[in-house]
């Protein structure tokens, strides 16, 4: 809240001192001011309105383009715009109107195709996230275990049915498993500290318990259908 607080108090800087210019260089104030005047405040409210509250509220996305960076950019043409035709263009407040009405709709044009396209970045993410969340990331986890066993190894049977208990269960998880998950990779972890120290009886052991937290998932997965 503060953090808007802020944001809005050097909107508010910036309006003042926007119409201390206009009003300072535009002695004969014209329908052409006026035009560029209510262009400019528009600019300025939908900046305020982007960079305080709707990208304040937005899930922060790694891949997303920056709305405030679009409106930024708005503001400083539609601004500048806005003092060249009050100046240049006093008597041809047609022209003037012309060229800002171009310049808003661009913005909103190209703000559109950002939202749809922040959109569908947050879907990706989203996957993304939830695939985080899905048993194939333990799956892969138990595969770097399984490689690093000698094939000589006596345990190797212990390590390969753990990890046929993996793969054959149902990859797409639920949120009343996450847990159960969260264990499983525990296990592997310890498991692969075991392998690496040759250490049969744990090694088994682990691999037991991997096969009964499995067992356990794949049963409540069951039991939501």
């Amino acid at each position: 809240m503060e953090n808007k607080i802020k944001k809005l108090l050097g909107v508010v800087l910036f309006l003042v001192l926007v119409n201390v210019g206009l009003f300072s260089l535009a002695t004969i104030r014209l329908t052409s001011f006026w035009v560029s005047w209510s262009f400019i405040h528009v600019a300025v409210l939908i900046f305020a309105a982007i960079h305080i509250f709707s990208v304040s509220t937005q899930e922060k996305l790694m891949f997303a383009f920056s709305e405030s960076a679009l409106a930024t950019y708005y503001l400083i043409v539609e601004t500048v715009a806005g003092f060249f035709l009050m100046l240049n263009f006093a008597f041809v407040p047609f022209a003037a109107f012309v060229a800002q009405a171009i310049i808003l709709f661009v913005f909103v044009c190209a703000y559109l195709i950002l939202k749809k396209t922040n959109a569908k970045v947050g879907e990706r993410e989203q996957e993304r996230n939830t695939d985080l969340k899905n048993f194939r990331y333990v799956l892969e986890a138990m595969q770097d275990v399984q490689n690093q066993v000698p094939y000589t190894a006596s345990y190797k049977k212990a390590v390969e049915h753990a990890y046929d208990a993996i793969s054959g269960s149902q990859m797409k998880s639920i949120q009343e498993v996450y847990g159960i998950e969260q264990n499983i990779v525990d296990l592997i972890v310890q498991l692969k500290q075991e392998v690496t120290a040759e250490n049969e009886e744990m090694i088994n052991r682990i691999c037991k318990d991997i096969e009964n937290k499995v067992a356990e998932r794949n049963s409540r997965i069951q039991l939501r259908r």
